[in-house]
């Protein structure tokens, strides 16, 4: 459970899981697992809801491995096409008379660093084959291409949905989960360690620039909420509060309206279309329309955010806007 994008790169990090030790068994548990599997370059599959930092656990493996000097590269799979994401991960072979150049794929742009396959879940069966081939072989072949590509990049992968259901269900091939699962990294969702929300919270404060502490009531009230985003809207919530709070302390009435809950509904009960409708403008408007920032808090992906504004007849955002 590691705060995400920490602009400092690994030595930030190192240092942060390292504090944190005394106060944290998983964190002293995990940073020796970092420091192993940094020195190997087994794939290794990191397991947790979205938002617990599995992109910033990837970035400390890389930049403790002998792989730091060379590009560390993150390809999210959530909601790309099966085209697009076979172009993305293998290149495209540029054909004689295009005007498009030949485009290099995720693995070859990170030559000799390390790339994390966000969401594996959602890779598209072709795509899984071709990986099989990427992690058995070595090589890749790009679209529209005859000629394999040497392959020397390490890959890591994250997923929030279990792969074995999906494994089951014929959505995910058994070879590539095993060979993507020889090590596995878990991270436990926010809600499971609400003693160290404070800690996190201030950590953020202090990262973000912001010279302001918690109060002990909101401390409680930040300890007591669930966090359906984890990490990484317990970083936007704090961020929102120290931009509110007055003085060098964030109060309770700081925090976003969300986090300090309300007074209960009175009236006929709502459906649950009505409910999940009325939840994601209230978010929506929390999140100022940005739909990656909205579906983080949610606990979902883009894709399924944008299914479910279709689904109400909710006005989606441009990716411009968002």
């Amino acid at each position: 459970m590691v705060p995400p994008d920490d602009d400092n790169g690994g030595r930030a990090a190192e240092a942060w899981l390292e504090n944190a030790i005394a106060s944290d068994p998983l964190l002293g548990d995990l940073l020796p697992q970092l420091r192993r599997l940094a020195k190997t370059d087994t794939p290794v599959l990191i397991v947790g809801e979205v938002g617990t930092g599995a992109e910033l656990v990837a970035r400390t493996i890389h930049n403790l491995s002998p792989r730091a000097a060379h590009p560390f590269l993150l390809l999210d799979l959530n909601g790309l096409s099966d085209t697009l994401a076979e172009a993305e991960l293998f290149g495209v072979e540029g054909q004689s008379g295009d005007r498009a150049p030949m485009k290099p794929g995720v693995f070859e742009q990170a030559g000799k660093g390390t790339v994390l396959l966000g969401e594996i879940g959602e890779l598209a069966p072709r795509c899984q084959e071709a990986l099989v081939r990427v992690l058995e072989r070595r090589e890749a072949v790009r679209v529209n291409g005859t000629t394999p590509a040497r392959i020397e990049a390490r890959c890591l992968a994250s997923t929030s949905t279990d792969l074995r259901a999906r494994i089951a269900a014929g959505l995910f091939r058994e070879d590539l989960h095993q060979m993507l699962s020889r090590e596995v990294i878990v991270l436990r969702p926010l809600r499971e360690r609400p003693d160290d929300v404070p800690g996190l919270a201030q950590f953020y404060l202090d990262m973000l620039g912001r010279r302001v502490r918690l109060s002990p009531d909101a401390e409680a009230v930040l300890r007591g909420y669930s966090w359906p985003g984890n990490l990484h809207e317990l970083r936007e919530a704090v961020d929102e509060a120290a931009i509110a709070a007055r003085g060098d302390e964030i109060g309770v009435e700081n925090l976003p309206a969300r986090l300090r809950g309300g007074e209960r509904p009175s009236g006929p009960l709502s459906s649950l279309r009505d409910v999940e409708m009325r939840h994601i403008e209230r978010v929506l408007q929390e999140a100022r329309g940005n739909q990656r920032r909205a579906s983080r808090i949610l606990g979902i992906s883009r894709w399924s955010l944008s299914r479910r504004l279709r689904k109400y007849g909710m006005q989606p955002r441009s990716d411009a806007e968002s």
